[in-house]
C-alpha cells in the first residue's frame, strides 16, 4: 500500500514539473513574441513619424505649389494685357505703315510729274557758257588740254571748270569759239577736240590772238574740248583767252 502511495506521489510530482516546464517554456515564447510586437510598434511609431514628416513636407510642397501657381496665373494674366498691348500698337502701326506708303505713292507721283516737267523744260533749253582761265599771265604748255576755269555763263550745266570739258546737254547744232592769244615771238597751235578726234585749228604768234567759230553738230553726251598739242609754247591768260559754245538748233 505504502509503495502504490509513493508511486501516485511520484507520478503527481512529475506532472506537476511538466506542467511548470511547458508553462515556462509557454511564458517565453509570449515573451518573446511580446518583444517582437514591441520592435514592430517601434518601427511602426517611427514609419508613423516619418510619414508624418514626409506629409507635413508634401503639405508644404502643395502650398509652395499653390503660391508658385497663383503666380503663373498672374503673369498669364499680366502678358495677355501685354499682348492686348502689343496686338493694339501693331494695328496702330499699321496704320501708321498704311498712310506712310499712301504718303510715299504721292511721293513717287509727284517726283514721276516733276521728273517729266524736267525734261520737257531740258528740252527747251538752249545750252550756252563761256569760260576764261583765272591766271591773267602766261602759262607755259605742253600736250595738255586747256581747262578754263573761270566761267562766265553756263546754261544748262554742261561745262565743268574742273576739267575744261563741255558735255552736250541737249544734241543739235551748236556754234563753237575759242579765242588765244600767243606770247612774243612764239607760236601757239590749240584743237578743239569733239570726243578726243580734232575738229578745228586756231593758231597765234608773236602776241597773235589764234581764234575760230564755227557751227558744229553734237548728239547728247559729246564732249567738247581746248588741247593744245606740242611744247615750249605759252598762252596768255585773264580775259584774252576764252572757250564758249552755244545752242543753235535741234
Amino acid at each position: 500500500m505504502t509503495y502504490v502511495l509513493l508511486f501516485i506521489n511520484a507520478i503527481v510530482v512529475a506532472l506537476m514539473a511538466k506542467y511548470v516546464y511547458d508553462n515556462e517554456r509557454r511564458f517565453g515564447e509570449i515573451s518573446a513574441k511580446l518583444d517582437r510586437t514591441a520592435v514592430v510598434e517601434a518601427q511602426m511609431a517611427l514609419d508613423i513619424s516619418k510619414n508624418e514628416k514626409r506629409l507635413e513636407e508634401f503639405l508644404n510642397e502643395l502650398k509652395y505649389d499653390r503660391t508658385v501657381v497663383a503666380q503663373m496665373v498672374l503673369d498669364i494674366s499680366k502678358n495677355e494685357k501685354r499682348i492686348g498691348e502689343i496686338s493694339a500698337e501693331q494695328k496702330k502701326d499699321q496704320s501708321v505703315v498704311a498712310q506712310m506708303t499712301l504718303a510715299i505713292s504721292k511721293i513717287e507721283k509727284r517726283t514721276e510729274e516733276i521728273s517729266a516737267k524736267l525734261k520737257n523744260d531740258q528740252s527747251e533749253i538752249r545750252p550756252a557758257f563761256t569760260a576764261y582761265f583765272k591766271n591773267g599771265g602766261y602759262m607755259n604748255l605742253g600736250h595738255q588740254k586747256l581747262i578754263f576755269d573761270s566761267v562766265q555763263l553756263n546754261v544748262g550745266g554742261g561745262y565743268n571748270p574742273g576739267t575744261g570739258y563741255f558735255t552736250v546737254p541737249r544734241a543739235g547744232l551748236y556754234l563753237v569759239s575759242c579765242k588765244v592769244r600767243s606770247n612774243h615771238r612764239t607760236h601757239l597751235h590749240v584743237y578743239l577736240m569733239k570726243n578726243d578726234k580734232r575738229v578745228v585749228l586756231g593758231y597765234g604768234e608773236n602776241y597773235n590772238e589764234g581764234s575760230f567759230s564755227i557751227p558744229v553738230q553734237v548728239a547728247k553726251g559729246d564732249r567738247l574740248v581746248i588741247h593744245h598739242g606740242t611744247t615750249g609754247e605759252s598762252v596768255e591768260g585773264g580775259l584774252s583767252s576764252f572757250f564758249s559754245a552755244v545752242f543753235i538748233s535741234d
